[in-house]
């Protein structure tokens, strides 16, 4: 089988006739025929890395709002001495 060039199978009738022989038959109502659908392994979530995810969002939430809290008295206990 050889690579050929879209163009030349355009400009030359002896090309087109072979890139059209190449091509696979297409069918009226091909949409309709059903065909196996591929079959996808389930992943299964373990719980332990579910409640580990959930830990740790727990935790990096806390400090997260710790440290807002933090950054937030900070602002207000220097302007409440400023003024």
């Amino acid at each position: 089988m050889t690579t050929m060039s879209p163009e030349l199978a355009l400009v030359d009738p002896e090309l087109r006739a072979d890139a059209v022989a190449r091509l696979p038959p297409i069918y009226v109502n091909s949409f309709l025929e059903s065909r196996a659908l591929p079959v996808e392994r389930v992943t299964m979530i373990r719980p332990s890395a579910a409640l580990a995810y959930l830990a740790l969002a727990i935790v990096r939430t806390c400090v997260f709002d710790a440290v807002v809290f933090a950054s937030v008295a900070t602002c207000v206990l220097l302007a409440s001495l400023i003024a």
